[in-house]
């Protein structure tokens, strides 16, 4: 071959590679951002499989086989083929069991059934988990009905809850009711778009907020139609990324005396960026899959940067996060805290996980929040 045509050979040769090269780059980034959609804007619900064993029961304790999680402090839920309890002080830790005090709170458990841990720590509805008289209300939304639980009670202002992405929804707040409702406050749990049970939207996918704002406002509305005043929001997990946008767009701000955020994702960049969802995009190609993301899905991951935007808030906000968090990222509470001091006040939980804050240290939970209520809505 004539050392023209090598030369040529070579070009050429070393064009189509480069080709190959950036083809299989760009795929790769495709898959990636269908793996953030997968992970962080489809609405899935995955079983938790049993990963427990009961070994005895009775006398109000309950033997189960060791692991990090059965030696957890705090209370939970314990979920059996037949039954659900609570399981709560560790009475005794041994070289393969430990041993807690146990309740029964529905059906029936016994040795051998496997069971799994559930962070709610109650099961069923406000009535038959806590004896609380509920009314179940189907709120209109500009996507169709938004079941939720609404609690009646005497003061004019209202606490209005909105849970997390995971499955479970509105049985999360369970934890709270009881205090809310021994302060007097009317409680209305309520969903939003793409939730299981909820209306779904044209793409299927959750916004993070950058939509489901107009759920928590209709709520509100509604709230409003039966004689609430003001109100107190409280979000979990990404329904505090929902409450922050609500905050930030809806001219009904002007009647939130406050908002509690448990676990929230105040940046949902920082998600990705920390590996949260199943460590799958490699740092160096984030930016760019976040990008892509946002071409094809409508991720606008400025609006959900909430400590860029934390000038813009004018609503006193309780902040609660746990430092074992893998869900939200818990420095950038500490950041969103350290760039509003005026107006937040926050809570760090040592050793809890996502929105598990509540379960690691009831009495610490309960009194924190019950004094912001106290103080941005006074006593009854």
């Amino acid at each position: 071959m004539e050392p023209s045509r090598i030369a040529l050979f070579l070009k050429r040769t070393a064009v189509g590679g480069a080709v190959l090269a950036v083809s299989g780059v760009l795929g790769w980034m495709w898959h990636l951002s269908n793996v953030l959609d997968r992970n962080l804007l489809i609405p899935e619900t995955s079983p938790t499989e049993p990963d427990h064993q009961i070994v005895a029961i009775g006398g109000g304790r309950v033997l189960l086989t060791k692991s990090s999680t059965s030696q957890r402090e705090g209370v939970w839920g314990l979920v059996g083929p037949d039954g659900y309890g609570q399981v709560a002080a560790i009475v005794e830790i041994a070289d393969e069991h430990v041993e807690r005090s146990f309740r029964t709170l529905d059906g029936s458990l016994g040795p051998g059934d496997l069971v799994r841990f559930d962070e709610f720590a109650f099961t069923g509805d406000p009535e038959s988990a806590l004896g609380l008289s509920f009314e179940d209300v189907r709120i209109p939304s500009e996507l169709g009905v938004l079941q939720s639980w609404f609690i009646d009670n005497d003061r004019d202002t209202w606490i209005v809850v909105v849970h997390d992405k995971d499955p479970g929804q509105l049985r999360q707040s369970l934890r709270i009711l009881p205090l809310l409702h021994n302060q007097g406050f009317p409680v209305l749990v309520t969903s939003y778009r793409n939730a299981a049970g909820a209306p779904t939207s044209q793409s299927g996918r959750y916004g993070w907020g950058l939509h489901e704002w107009t759920d928590v406002e209709a709520a509100l509305d509604f709230a409003q139609s039966q004689g609430a005043e003001d109100f107190v929001v409280v979000g979990y997990g990404m329904g505090a990324s929902i409450i922050v946008n609500f905050l930030h767009e809806s001219e009904r701000v002007t009647r939130v005396l406050g908002a509690v955020f448990d676990s929230a994702i105040l940046d949902l960049a920082a998600v990705v960026d920390d590996g949260a969802p199943g460590k799958d995009v490699p740092a160096i190609l984030a930016g760019s899959v976040k990008r892509i993301v946002s071409l094809r899905f409508g991720i606008d991951w400025e609006r959900l940067d909430q400590v860029d935007r934390a000038d813009s808030f004018d609503v006193p906000v309780l902040l609660m996060h746990g430092s074992e968090d893998a869900i939200a990222p818990v420095w950038v509470s500490d950041a969103f805290a350290a760039a509003r001091p005026d107006l937040v006040r926050y809570e760090r939980f040592d050793g809890a996980g996502h929105t598990m804050l509540w379960n690691t240290n009831p009495p610490r939970y309960e009194t924190v929040l019950l004094g912001f209520l106290i103080e941005v809505a006074g006593t009854e």
